[in-house]
């Protein structure tokens, strides 16, 4: 099989997909892994700050729609719609917008932890399985967030060769003799396509980018972010009639460029080999940010990506914590929290600068901080 397939049966299997599974821990210091909305609230206030931003700029539309992509705990879109509706507050009252929220969650256990974090939100919320789901609205500015969701897609593997592009399958493997007794069981592998296939050779060669790549590279390329990406355009495109536009922000893993193995498991909060225990740990690959501009910048106005460290750093994080610090004076435990958390997320030898932002707008020509150049981001 591909490992475009064996990665989407090990997270999205009915009944046995990673987080499709209720008995697996996913999220959190008990979980395998903890993002960015769970380590420090900063980070989802200065995305709120930034999709208001972009409402602002395109008049304060009276309807807006919050789309989040993957919400995974909740953390991050309660974060948004708390900011959100304080900012909105200091509007008139014949002003205020009229907000509804659209969540693409295919699992039902991640579904029903997202209503309990939501509170009465959960009442205007309306889920769905999948961004096809959702249409261009007519008359809302649609705003919409994806963190830590195009990392979790599934990704073919290529190898190009004297012959052209050939596919990395997956296979299984009898252990060799000396090995411990665990291994004593058939094992997964990657085996190299025998032949060029039309999907090696057509996504192989998708984008100019990975034509230039010398022989003997490899290439992980994802159809799917592709797609999701250019509806991601599809909704926030401004058409008269048609949708008002919108803006949004996309953060994850990667950068500007193509990545050849970057296929990473999580278990305990430790990077484990993609062919440990299936289904029971989180498979992710690095974004190819480059290939998403790539797929809807005909359709909406692409910037960066930047650094997570230079986002959240130019939206006002260090304001934001002193304040937060000033207001928990005489608990030190919590004020050590709250540094610890936004020294986390800021690190730039590790969150600050393995995650990069991508902003997609359709008012007020680039928008801030992307006009800034990133210097982790120049090739």
């Amino acid at each position: 099989m591909s490992y475009a397939t064996y990665m989407q049966f090990c997270l999205a299997h009915p009944t046995e997909g990673y987080y499709m599974k209720s008995s697996n821990s996913i999220f959190g210091a008990r979980g395998d892994f903890i993002t960015s909305p769970d380590i420090s609230q900063i980070f989802g206030e200065m995305i709120a700050i930034w999709l208001f931003s972009q409402w602002q700029a395109a008049g304060f539309p009276s309807n807006v729609r919050l789309v989040e992509l993957g919400p995974g705990r909740g953390t991050l879109i309660t974060d948004i719609l708390r900011t959100i509706t304080a900012f909105a507050g200091r509007i008139p009252e014949n002003e205020k917008p009229a907000l509804r929220i659209e969540l693409v969650e295919t699992s039902e256990t991640l579904r029903e932890i997202q209503r309990n974090k939501l509170g009465d939100a959960s009442a205007t919320v309306q889920w769905h399985q999948s961004i096809d789901h959702i249409s261009p609205s007519p008359d809302s500015f649609t705003m919409l967030v994806a963190h830590e969701f195009f990392d979790a897609l599934p990704i073919h593997v290529f190898r190009k060769t004297e012959e052209g592009w050939k596919e990395l399958m997956v296979s299984s493997r009898l252990a060799g003799e000396g090995e411990d007794s665990e291994k004593q069981h058939p094992r997964l592998q990657h085996v190299l396509s025998p032949q060029k296939t039309a999907i090696s050779t057509i996504f192989g060669n998708s984008s100019s980018r990975f034509q230039a790549l010398p022989i003997g590279s490899d290439l992980e390329v994802s159809p799917t972010s592709f797609r999701l990406a250019r509806k991601v355009g599809e909704l926030l495109t401004k058409k008269n009639g048609a949708s008002p536009g919108g803006c949004g922000l996309i953060i994850d893993y990667g950068n500007a460029n193509a990545f050849g193995s970057s296929r990473r498991g999580f278990k305990d909060h430790e990077v484990v080999d993609i062919f440990h225990r299936p289904g029971e740990c989180d498979l992710t690959a690095n974004v190819d940010f480059a290939y998403l501009t790539e797929s809807m910048q005909d359709l909406v106005p692409v910037h960066g990506p930047i650094s997570q460290n230079q986002f959240l750093s130019m939206m006002g994080l260090m304001p934001r914590l002193e304040a937060l610090l000033a207001a928990s004076v005489g608990d030190k435990e919590k004020q050590k929290r709250i540094l610890e958390g936004a020294q986390r997320i800021m690190n730039p030898t590790q969150m600050g600068s393995e995650y990069s932002v991508l902003g997609i707008s359709t008012y007020d020509g680039t928008p801030y901080p992307f006009e800034v150049p990133d210097d982790n981001n120049q090739s």
